[in-house]
């Protein structure tokens, strides 16, 4: 729904104060009816008429809310703020309070010479209520809305809603007899407005509503008040505008708070975070924490203009299953594990990323990967003389990715309760079971002496193109890591040429972690020859998937890249999806992962089966 924009012709607003740069303004009159086209806020494809009640609005977000000149949300639209309002019966009344900008002061010039005088509101509804009918058309009052901001535009609705005139204090109590005056006459000159001055106002209200001269010249001709005019404008702008649907009224140019789209993301932000602690509801988020799954329902129909019954659960809970539902409920329950399930897996953290380089997969074929020596060397470039190129080797290593699921079925019965613990229950154990799945798949390459790779020698070997494997086991200690540090040291790259390898990883299994840590502990001794080279020396890698007394000394992955893991398309981790079976009226969660990893060099990496 756009924007009401609520004036009425009147004289000069002697409640403005230059010196302070304020001006007292009546923000709504009254119920303010206005016609509004199809759809009713129920969904009937009619015309209607809408009523604000003062007494339903909260003026929270009204209060130090904008001010602008006719709605527009720009730069050079604000001209001030509203400094404080309050209902008095059946009307709202605000101060404004005009900032320093040239655009605020052209205002205030017009507004002390009276040229302009219409206020407007700017709104979003969260409650209608059906007030009967009038004329044959129904009738909607907004008995629970929300003011945003005010605007000065010089045509609308609501007669009463201006600049106010000046107010009389008896006895510390204030009344505002002018906020009414005596309707325009078409009286003789020399009155308050003459036939030419009601003529001319005719003529700029048609011209602002774009109207017809036609027209124009018909209300003229049939002696038609200014009043008169701006009913007929309004019409004419109604017939013009396109059939909207009924959600409430937002600020041009911000954000829509009355987006479904936006209300569902902001209600699964409410919803992961009473999953897990580790999402945070902020911003809209927070007003839907305490909401249950199918009042989240109700609230999404009401938002995309359908009729809702929120006490009857059980068709509630139909509608948002319904083979012709928009699928918000099944959506929202995706994007709520989705949160939940990225939050607990990235505080999942697998060894594994350390030691593994992550690459890209675009889909499910074989992948071939860059390594270290494929670039060619650099050659002296003689005065004069041309770059020699040369070109890259093809890695023959190539890595596969797979597709990976599983699943759980949310039960009718647990929906028409509102208990989702199922569900909160899967993303978490999910979570944990994709953390630690991933890193037993990484580390089962480095099983045994790893895979064979095509040159037809392992990973880890003691043959001389290899040599990253200790000739003889030997327990983490000072001079089996000096073997291991000198091997990859030693390390060239596919040309031949010495890459200097730099270990920055000790892995182990947890069977021998207390050895590792004494390795790694920095200790001052007493005498040179007891120093320990290795003190902090290296980060320590520890994996329940390094088996026995094994372990390994590995390069930063960014040097020289040997385990490689992705996922296709950049879908991080698993990604949860719902479908509704029509059959049962369950919810299907599925968890799918798509994760690739693989082995396409050895010379970052060295192995000791350790004793």
């Amino acid at each position: 729904m756009t924007h009401d924009m609520h004036t009425r012709a009147l004289g000069r607003a002697s409640t403005l104060d230059r010196e302070a740069r304020t001006v007292g303004a009546v923000a709504l009159s009254g119920p303010a009816p206005a016609v509004r086209p199809a759809p009713a806020p129920d969904g009937t494809r009619s015309r209607w008429i809408e009523e604000l009640d003062a007494g339903g609005a909260d003026l929270s977000r009204f209060v130090e809310g904008p001010a602008l000149l006719g709605h527009r949300n720009a730069w050079d639209a604000s001209v001030g703020s509203v400094a404080s309002a309050r209902v008095e019966g059946d009307r709202i009344i605000c101060t404004v309070r005009f900032d320093g900008s040239d655009e605020a002061t052209r205002l205030i010039d017009k507004i002390e010479a009276g040229s302009v005088r219409g206020v407007s509101l700017g709104y979003s509804v969260e409650t209608w209520t059906r007030a009967g009918a009038r004329d044959g058309v129904p009738v909607y009052r907004a008995t629970k809305w929300t003011p945003r901001e005010l605007s000065f535009a010089p045509l609308g609705v609501d007669p009463g809603a201006t600049v106010r005139s000046q107010e009389i204090t008896m006895d510390d109590q204030t009344i505002a007899p002018a906020d009414n005056p005596a309707p325009e006459t078409t009286a003789d000159p020399g009155t308050a407005m003459n036939r030419a001055d009601v003529n001319r106002e005719i003529r700029s209200i048609g011209r602002l509503a774009g109207m017809d001269q036609g027209s124009i010249d018909a209300l003229i001709d049939n002696n038609a008040t200014a009043d008169d005019a701006r009913r007929a404008a309004f019409e004419a702008m109604a017939k013009r505008s396109a059939p909207v649907d009924n959600r409430p009224a937002r600020v041009e140019g911000g954000a829509d708070y009355t987006d479904p789209d936006l209300i569902r993301r902001s209600m699964a932000d409410a919803l992961a975070a009473n999953m897990t602690p580790l999402c945070k509801a902020e911003g809209q988020a927070t007003q839907y924490r305490s909401y249950r799954p199918l009042d989240m329902v109700a609230e999404l129909l009401s938002a995309r203009g359908e009729r809702v019954n929120r006490f009857d659960r059980e068709a509630l809970l139909t509608r948002a299953l319904g083979a012709h539902s928009s699928s918000d409920f099944p959506s929202l329950l995706a994007d709520a594990a989705n949160k939940s399930l990225l939050a607990q897996y990235t505080a999942a953290a697998p060894a594994y990323r350390s030691i593994a380089a992550r690459r890209s997969f675009s889909d499910f074929k074989a992948h071939k990967f860059l390594r270290v020596g494929d670039f060619p060397t650099f050659h002296e470039v003689e005065e004069g003389g041309e770059t020699r190129y040369g070109t890259i080797s093809e890695n023959k290593e190539t890595v596969t990715a797979t597709e990976y699921a599983t699943g759980i079925v949310i039960g009718r019965r647990a929906l028409l309760n509102d208990d989702l613990s199922a569900l909160s229950d899967f993303s978490g154990l999910i979570a944990t079971r994709t953390a630690a799945f991933e890193d037993a798949t990484v580390f089962a390459l480095l099983a045994t002496d790893g895979p064979t790779l095509s040159d037809g020698v392992t990973m880890f070997s003691t043959a001389a193109t290899r040599s990253n494997k200790a000739s003889s086991a030997a327990a983490i200690g000072v001079d089996a890591v000096g073997l291991g540090v000198k091997a990859l040291r030693g390390m060239t790259g596919l040309d031949g040429l010495p890459i200097n390898v730099q270990p920055r990883y000790l892995v182990c299994g947890i069977g021998s972690e207390v050895k590792a840590r004494q390795l790694l502990a920095t200790i001052t001794p007493a005498q040179a020859s007891n120093v320990n080279p290795w003190s902090g020396a290296f980060e320590l890698v520890v994996s329940p998937h390094v088996s026995s007394n094994r372990w390994h000394i590995a390069a930063d992955p960014a040097q020289v890249p040997c385990v490689v893991y992705g996922y296709v398309n950049g879908a991080d981790g698993p990604q949860i999806s719902t479908e509704v079976d029509f059959d049962t009226r369950a919810v299907k969660v599925r968890a799918g992962l798509d994760f690739g990893c693989g082995v396409i060099d050895w010379r970052g990496w060295y192995l000791n089966t350790g004793a």
